[in-house]
């Protein structure tokens, strides 16, 4: 079977969700954490979406991305995204993170984010990654460790017995089933002797040097003082949910997720939720937690 993450999430809902730990003042800072500098040759491995390669283009000129996936959606979407924004510095390409399709020390970097971490063979990538960095290049994994076996924080929704607004706990479970059921890894992702927060074991194990563990942490929050309408903020990020419980509801794979009448709970409840998100001047915000692991390409 072709492996495809975009069937097991939406390219919307990734994006929303990469998009909500690269805020503009985190920019620079990661660059740093991930060892680039401008006028470098980088590589992006599992690239997904896009969403960061636009962002390190821009910190690295004139320097280049090379951003690869091997889910031919992402990258399509990545290039349309390129040419309708007019992203400059970037070039996306479907490839294989265990036999990549370069020559060896053609860049003087190489990343992934949340792109090593569910793989079968991480070693594998992380070699390959080694390989095609120069001597001395920087060699750099970032993986999220929020969800439900790491840190997330949901603002006005976590207030112990107390409940913000109508139906929030049930809102939380039946969203929580949900996103569970979508994040799901009916391929058998990862590697369980290697989970994402102890990747920099591996790399030290196959001979990058010099490692370092740096951590971000993301806050989305609708009130926030750099989104220009609040409301906007809310009704757009209502909508998104709505579109995708409507399209899970309609997929014959997670159709069966809920009974029809906790469909109709949940449509009901992200819109009570929404309505007096509009109407209370609260500060809602989630929060969670990045790590960069990085080193050295010693060889």
């Amino acid at each position: 079977m072709e492996f495809s993450w975009s069937a097991i999430q939406s390219i919307q809902n990734l994006e929303m969700s990469r998009e909500g730990r690269f805020q503009p003042e985190c920019r620079p800072i990661l660059l740093g954490y991930f060892g680039l500098a401008p006028g470098m040759r980088v590589l992006e491995v599992g690239c997904g979406p896009g969403t960061l390669a636009p962002y390190l283009a821009a910190g690295l000129k004139p320097g280049t991305v090379t951003a690869v996936d091997l889910d031919k959606e992402f990258i399509q979407y990545a290039e349309d995204k390129a040419h309708r924004e007019g992203h400059t510095g970037v070039r996306y390409l479907v490839a294989n993170a265990y036999q990549l399709p370069f020559e060896d020390g053609i860049f003087d970097a190489a990343i992934s984010y949340t792109g090593i971490g569910i793989l079968h063979q991480p070693r594998q990538a992380i070699r390959e990654m080694m390989r095609v960095v120069r001597p001395g290049g920087s060699i750099a994994v970032a993986e999220a460790v929020t969800g439900q076996t790491g840190i997330l924080f949901k603002g006005v929704d976590s207030l112990g017995t107390q409940e913000s607004y109508p139906g929030a706990h049930r809102y939380w479970a039946l969203r929580d089933r949900l996103y569970q059921s979508l994040g799901q890894r009916p391929l058998g992702l990862g590697d369980p002797e290697w989970p994402p927060s102890a990747i920099w074991g591996l790399m030290a194990q196959e001979g990058v040097i010099n490692l370092r563990i740096n951590a971000w942490g993301y806050v989305a929050a609708d009130d926030d003082s750099r989104h220009h309408s609040r409301i906007e903020r809310i009704r757009d990020h209502g909508a998104r949910e709505l579109e995708l419980v409507h399209s899970a509801r309609m997929d014959p794979q997670w159709k069966n997720v809920f009974q029809a009448n906790e469909w109709d709970e949940l449509v009901s409840l992200v819109e009570v939720r929404q309505n007096w998100l509009n109407d209370h001047a609260a500060f809602d915000w989630e929060a969670g937690l990045s790590i960069v692991m990085a080193g050295t390409q010693g060889l």
